[in-house]
């Protein structure tokens, strides 16, 4: 029982719950409509992926790597090759570079495209949800058509891209930027515009610049908070110091303040896109084939995903397959401690919460790993 009458009733919120964020439950602690406390519940998804790749080769560990969020697959992929990368000590060609980084700006829209389903879903906009899948549909394609694969896609890896791009690459390219850029433009204009969104996140799930901080916040949530922290301007890779983008920001540090930054990253995103197109040009190497074995070292990578910065760290002591992966959740803090901070300081409704936790956009898989 709590103070002046009040009983406090512990809920079960997921995994089967619309509102969760993947395959993760949370107790939630209610008295009458508010909620007073949520404890996450993992597991429902474990698959001991980092140490299953201590047990396959350098290559298999390729399909491995970005399983750790099928919602954001490219940005894992492109880290694993990235570290490796290192542990061998090459550049690879410039053309792979360029590659790399439209394959991951691809997925970063498709993965924003995927938050806008469910985002619209909560706050009860269904048909904004589906504008959204079928912008992320013209980029699956776009992938079926260069990779042979539409959800997972094995074509960043050591030493490069697999294979070349195919022909009518730059012109595919850009027809898929102009058609994706034409109906994010509607799904943006339904949504931010709606006075239902923004009545259900305005000044909702504030989490401000200092507390993020403190938590190891990164990515929109760290932005919408007015912070301009973004690894491809921070720590360059690939060749991102090479094009022109912004980092969109925000200072209302709320839900809506979420939401919109990623709908500016998608438009920084097809911008990076149509730069880096430019530079691919046919005939140029787009691969450096390694030997069977690395040598000993460590590849460390840090990438700018979807939800934020993805650290990946892999020890070789030489031979075939690595001594240990490691991979630093982006989503841990999103789903416990960020939800925690915003309950204590704020008077969340049971409606409330699946908001808040879905404009954080935590991907439950990558601390199931």
């Amino acid at each position: 029982m709590g103070g002046n009458g009040s009983k406090t009733v512990m809920l079960y919120f997921g995994p089967q719950h619309p509102g969760v964020p993947g395959n993760v439950g949370y107790k939630v602690w209610v008295d009458g409509e508010r909620v007073v406390d949520a404890e996450l519940v993992p597991g429902f998804l474990h698959r001991g992926f980092e140490k299953m790749m201590e047990f396959r080769t350098w290559e298999m560990n390729v399909v491995m790597g970005y399983r750790f969020c099928v919602e954001d697959p490219d940005s894992l992929e492109l880290g694993y090759a990235e570290a490796v990368d290192r542990i061998f000590k090459i550049d690879i060609p410039e053309k792979a570079k360029y590659v790399r980084m439209i394959q991951a700006e691809f997925g970063r829209i498709a993965s924003h495209m995927f938050w806008v389903n469910f985002m619209a879903g909560v706050t009860g906009l269904r048909t904004v949800g589906f504008w959204a899948i079928a912008a992320r549909e013209e980029i699956l394609k776009w992938f079926g058509w260069v990779v042979g694969h539409r959800v997972y896609h094995s074509f960043s890896v050591p030493g490069g891209i697999r294979w070349d791009v195919p022909e009518g690459f730059k012109e595919r390219t850009l027809e898929v930027t102009n058609k994706v850029e034409d109906i994010v433009k509607d799904i943006e204009s339904a949504l931010l515009k709606n006075r239902v969104f923004r009545a259900r996140t305005q000044g909702i799930g504030i989490l401000k610049a200092d507390d993020a901080i403190k938590m190891g916040v990164t990515g929109p949530s760290l932005r919408a908070a007015g912070v301009p922290y973004d690894v491809r301007k921070v720590v360059p890779y690939e060749n991102y110091d090479k094009v022109t983008f912004d980092v969109p920001t925000m200072t209302e540090a709320d839900a809506y303040a979420r939401s919109v930054v990623r709908f500016k990253e998608v438009y920084q995103s097809l911008r990076i896109i149509r730069q880096a197109v430019e530079e691919v040009r046919p005939g140029e190497p787009h691969r450096i084939k390694l030997p069977l074995a690395a040598p000993k070292g460590v590849g460390i990578a840090r990438i700018e995903a979807a939800r934020g910065e993805y650290f990946i760290h892999i020890v070789s002591n030489g031979g075939r397959q690595p001594y240990r992966v490691r991979l630093r959740s982006v989503s841990m803090p999103l789903m416990t401690t960020a939800v925690k901070h915003i309950i204590k300081n704020e008077e969340v409704t049971i409606a409330d919460f699946p908001i808040i936790v879905k404009s954080l956009d935590p991907c439950s898989p990558d601390i199931d790993r």
